[in-house]
């Protein structure tokens, strides 16, 4: 796997590798404080300054993202991966590779209490679920391996297709397996929603059929969830619902599912298909009010901006896609 590029953003960097001829990234980022003040000031500025003061420490907290495909097999409308070509999956040494990759050009990274590493930069993990979970498993002898002393939080994100070499019961099952067993409940699986109306969901995901959220909360209750919960991801979209006691009457509680609202970042595909966020910087108070109607439903809820000055070339695919 070969260097390439990096892009550089005020809270980290973006890598695009070469791997076997075809072009793929991966990601270091700082998290940034939200809460409160900070939240205002961070997200709206666009002095480097600001952002740097208010970054989480490296041993508190560090993000990392890597793919898991070569390309996507999907082709979500609001997802610059889709302007890509798909040409498969990458193997277990290819992921693990990444992850070497990051930590060995991040060396003043000696420890971390949250490593949280999402595999989902570009990909479907559930179409390559064996090499993902594989991966997973082996985070921490990698970490022992450059002398990191990490906390590893794997996170899974997925739209759980139907037209998969294993259904989406399987993939749930064999995730919340690896959860509980590898990671003592501390892995984090989110599931891509962003709308409650399941013909929404279909076109969003570029046509694909996906598990329905009725059965998905279904059969999430009937299983054994320790320490962290199933988080239901919804990238908000204006003129797209989100009702969120349509979700309570199939079952939604919060001792199983969080809900993570995020605004629609600007990428080239959704501008193509004139996708348009529900809110953003200027009118932050209606994410306020839609987190407070999951909160009053008992559901955990938070809100996942980015700071503005950060918007452009953060979006998975984008730098892979001015390359190619």
């Amino acid at each position: 796997m070969e260097f390439k590029n990096v892009f550089y953003l005020y809270s980290g960097r973006v890598f695009l590798l070469d791997c076997n001829g075809y072009l793929i990234e991966c990601t270091e980022m700082r998290d940034v404080a939200v809460d409160g003040k900070q939240h205002l000031e961070v997200r709206e500025s666009d002095d480097p300054h600001v952002i740097w003061k208010h970054l989480v420490n490296y041993k508190k907290k560090w993000l990392l993202t890597v793919s898991t495909q070569k390309g996507c097999t999907h082709n979500c409308l609001f997802c610059d991966v889709a302007g890509l070509p798909f040409k498969g999956n990458l193997t277990q040494e290819e992921i693990e590779n990444q992850v070497k990759f990051l930590l060995h050009n991040t060396n003043y990274v000696k420890e971390c209490d949250k490593a949280k590493i999402g595999f989902a930069r570009m990909g479907e993990p559930s179409h390559n679920l064996n090499n993902v979970l594989n991966a997973i498993k082996r985070l921490p002898e990698i970490s022992k391996e450059q002398n990191k002393k990490f906390n590893w939080l794997p996170c899974y994100n997925t739209i759980l297709p139907k037209q998969c070499r294993h259904n989406p019961l399987e993939v749930l099952d064999s995730v919340i397996e690896v959860k509980e067993k590898d990671y003592n409940g501390f892995l984090h699986m989110q599931i891509s929603c962003n709308s409650t109306c399941e013909e929404t969901r279909s076109r969003l995901f570029g046509g694909a059929k996906v598990l329905d959220l009725e059965t998905l909360i279904t059969y999430v209750k009937k299983q054994n969830i320790t320490n962290r919960t199933i988080t239901l991801n919804f990238i908000v979209m204006k003129d797209v619902e989100v009702d969120v006691q349509k979700l309570k009457s199939m079952g939604m509680t919060g001792d199983r599912f969080a809900v993570k609202l995020i605004p629609l970042n600007k990428t080239n595909n959704g501008e193509i298909h004139n996708l348009e966020t529900y809110a953003n910087y200027s009118n932050y108070e209606k994410l306020i009010r839609l987190k407070d109607d999951f909160t009053k439903a008992g559901v955990p809820t938070v809100i996942d901006a980015i700071a503005k000055c950060e918007e452009a070339g953060l979006c998975c695919g984008q730098l892979a896609q001015i390359h190619q």
